[in-house]
């Protein structure tokens, strides 16, 4: 089975000089001087649909778009995370309300949408997480967003499963600053770099005029040292011994992870408070 997103990236054929756009990060770093994302709104539109509404492509599984919650994982002997994105993940549903879900199964295979918010009846948010360090760049988490977006919609459209149907669907990337800081969105002293970010926020208008949804990068404000903190504190509280999975409980909240601690970075909706 082919990556279904190397299938379309490769279709979008994005690299200008030398670079990909979207894969690499001298390729993003150049789009956020031009603004050219070398392929158009319209065209990423119509491979993503191309691509994902295949015979082999298309999302399957009886677990689609399944809402759980996930509260465990592994930490090492050294009382570090397996995976500190899957911490991240863990910790922030927990520290969420119950209208928070994650590893929403929806492509079939291990395609999941990292986290998701019911906001109402009516409207759901995808949220794409993204660790400290991270070799996506934002330009690829806008792409894992969409590509999960359009196998919704085909889920709906093919009815290939019945599940529920949003009336609003929005998009979210969330990260930590020093993710955004490594892309250059966030300059080192934690200041926007509002030069760049309407760059950004020009293409977000055009990806919500044409897939006809919100998109938004929000911002975590905690530290990876002090998240690796907590982590230690838990894995001697819980008396881990060895590597080992952990589980987490109502009491191990961090206040600092809890929505109304996120800070709006850029939005299609270009109001920024």
């Amino acid at each position: 089975m082919k990556n279904i997103l190397k299938e379309i990236i490769s279709h979008l054929q994005s690299n200008k000089t030398k670079y990909c756009r979207i894969i690499h990060k001298r390729g993003w770093l150049e789009y956020l001087q031009d603004g050219d994302l070398v392929f158009t709104v319209q065209k990423l539109h119509q491979t993503l649909r191309k691509v994902i509404d295949t015979e082999g492509m298309r999302p399957r599984g009886d677990k689609l778009f399944h809402l759980h919650r996930k509260h465990n994982f592994t930490i090492k002997e050294d009382k570090t995370p397996y995976r500190p994105e899957e911490a991240l993940e863990r910790f922030i549903v927990m520290s969420n309300g119950d209208n928070f879900y994650n590893q929403i199964p929806i492509g079939g295979r291990k395609e999941s949408i990292d986290i998701g918010i019911q906001e109402s009846d009516l409207k759901f948010t995808f949220v794409e997480l993204k660790p400290w360090s991270s070799k996506n760049s934002p330009l690829y988490a806008i792409i894992e967003s969409l590509k999960n977006l359009i196998e919704y919609i085909i889920i709906h459209e093919r009815q290939i499963k019945d599940i529920p149907q949003f009336k609003e669907l929005d998009l979210m990337i969330l990260a930590p600053e020093k993710y955004y800081q490594d892309y250059k969105l966030i300059d080192n002293n934690g200041l926007y770099r509002e030069d760049m970010i309407r760059t950004l926020e020009k293409t977000l208008r055009e990806i919500s005029s044409v897939f006809q949804t919100n998109v938004s990068f929000m911002v975590l404000e905690i530290e990876k040292d002090a998240f690796l903190d907590v982590c230690r504190k838990m894995y001697d509280d819980k008396k881990a011994k060895g590597q080992e999975s952990i589980t987490l409980s109502e009491i191990d909240t961090i206040p600092t992870l809890t929505r109304n601690n996120w800070k709006l970075l850029a939005t299609s909706l270009g109001e920024k408070g």
